[in-house]
């Protein structure tokens, strides 16, 4: 790659003078030692400080410099670089500008002051005598007491506890006194592999198969013997440095932060195949497109149910609520599945004969209903129902002849399916069902089979149970009682949710907006990705 240096200094009148430099390498080293291919002026610098180097389309400015390096304002160790962004190492400052034609990469450098040597500061200068004291024989002091307070007095004390960073988390905590299940090797940082022992992980890659976070550690993101006790980093620049401006080869929309640089939600919806045997399948589309697209098979129109006057019920006119079809799972996220028998059967009765409103068919087969029919009628015309007395065409001790079992049998199933078809076509089923005619005699109707789409977010987590309160009733987010259709998506659109969830970063919020960064709707781990090696 090309880089393109601007050295920018003062003259001795006071004006600035600038001056380019171009280099062409893979990576540009920054630090103080003359190796480095931009050598930096201040004593608070490493030898070797930073580099920056091309990432795909991008470019990377990575250090191992314990405090990092200031970028625009922030320490980081390993950060995009974008146009506009202010590096800071002590009094060198680096800017990226817009690169010329033929350049991939363009800084401006100058030293803070304007490049005067007062600025630059010898941070490892330590005045000779203090105390009384050489500088060596200051350090090998001050290590020896080390020494002896954190190693040598808890190992003879038998208080090895006063080693512990930190409490360890509850996850943690049936080994929280064996050290050696995570720290290995003494002095070592905690490794993938000790981690992998107990934990199946998967690898979070792009859908292109490019690893890329094979460089960083489990330790990296889930922190141990800290407080408050998270195992998992709350920080939004976790994602954010490579989300907010993703590859083109990346089959994903960038994002920066919930308030204003998150892109509309999708949603995942469960839809029927071509024909009525291929499978479901589920599509992920825009929600702005998803308008009359939720394809169950099913006929429900939420405004009637929810008529603020009430609605006709065998046991009177009442006003229906929300909870009373939609069921909190054990864990409050979810719903439980609607069952026509556990939410509907009260009020739509499956009963075919007004002569015994119990007796009702089996939802959810066609040729069960039709057969529960025939075998219902054929017992009434031979006898099996005790209650149907008048239409016995067998008396007690009376033996039916083969002739008269045979139009028995007959009539028992005309009858059947002259009531099956009030069921399918008029009265129940094609009330909330697509009720097709066959060629089939044995069983002249099909149902389309409906099926629910029970999670619209694929990729994001979401309680109902955490918005379970006064403030957010269902129709605050969910507009049921407008829909007249079983097709409409009853997902409320990102604004909607803006109006309690602000920005990752605290200080952009205001009127009571709460703080909410990419962890908490988003995994990282995804069973699709595959496991960690």
């Amino acid at each position: 790659m090309t880089i393109l240096i601007r050295f920018i200094s003062k003259n001795a009148a006071g004006g600035i003078e600038a001056r380019d430099r171009q280099f062409d390498t893979d990576i540009l080293t920054i630090g103080r030692a003359t190796d480095q291919l931009l050598q930096l002026r201040d004593r608070r610098a490493r030898l070797q400080h930073a580099r920056i180097e091309k990432r795909g389309n991008d470019y990377h400015l990575t250090t191992r410099a314990i405090a990092g390096v200031t970028i625009n304002g922030r320490s980081q160790r390993d950060s995009r670089l974008a146009d506009g962004d202010v590096i800071e190492v002590g009094a060198n400052i680096l800017k990226v500008i817009d690169a010329p034609e033929g350049i991939d990469l363009a800084l401006t450098f100058e030293l803070n002051g304007g490049g005067n040597d007062e600025d630059i500061t010898d941070w490892t200068s330590i005045e000779p005598g203090i105390g009384g004291l050489s500088k060596r024989r200051l350090s090998w002091s001050l290590l020896t007491a080390v020494l002896l307070g954190a190693f040598l007095l808890p190992l003879l004390l038998g208080t090895e506890q006063w080693w512990l960073a930190g409490p360890v988390h509850s996850a943690h905590s049936t080994i929280s006194e064996e050290c050696e299940a995570c720290h290995i090797k003494a002095f070592e940082r905690v490794p993938d592999v000790a981690c992998v022992e107990c934990h199946e992980v998967t690898r979070h890659v792009q859908q292109s198969q490019h690893t890329v976070m094979g460089v960083v550690r489990c330790a990296s993101c889930h922190l141990e013997h800290n407080e408050p006790q998270q195992l998992v980093k709350q920080q939004q620049s976790l994602c954010t440095d490579c989300h907010l401006q993703l590859p083109d080869d990346v089959a994903l929309q960038s994002a920066g932060d919930f308030l204003d640089a998150h892109p509309d939600f999708n949603v995942s919806l469960l839809l029927p195949g071509a024909t009525v045997t291929d499978d479901w399948r589920e599509e992920h589309i825009p929600l702005v497109n998803a308008a009359g697209q939720d394809r169950s098979n099913l006929k429900f129109d939420h405004a009637a149910h929810l008529d603020a006057d009430g609605i006709v019920t065998p046991d009177g006119k009442r006003v229906m609520e929300c909870a009373e079809c939609h069921v909190a799972d054990t864990g409050g996220a979810r719903f439980q599945p609607i069952s026509m028998d556990e939410r509907c059967s009260s009020c739509h009765s499956l009963a075919f004969d007004p002569a015994d409103p119990t007796r009702v068919v089996p939802h959810g087969d066609a040729e069960a209903v039709v057969q529960s029919l025939v075998e219902y009628y054929s017992a009434r015309l031979l006898g099996g129902e005790p209650a149907a007395n008048g239409q016995r065409l067998r008396r007690p001790g009376q033996s039916l002849t083969r002739a008269e079992r045979d139009r028995a049998a007959a009539e028992a199933r005309d009858k059947a399916l002259n009531v099956a078809a009030d069921l399918f076509e008029r009265q129940a089923c094609s009330n909330c069902h697509d009720v097709t005619k066959t060629e089939d005699d044995e069983f002249p109707w099909r149902v389309n089979p409906v099926r629910l789409t029970q999670h619209f977010f694929a990729h994001a987590e979401f309680s109902h149970a955490a918005h379970d309160n006064d403030a957010a009733a269902c129709d605050s987010c969910h507009s049921a009682s407008d829909s007249v259709s079983a097709t409409d998506v009853l997902i409320p659109d990102i604004d909607n949710c803006r109006g309690c969830h602000g920005s990752g970063i605290a200080r952009r919020n205001g009127g009571g907006q709460i703080t909410s960064t990419c962890v908490q709707c988003h995994g990282f781990h995804t069973d699709e990705k595959g496991s960690y090696p």
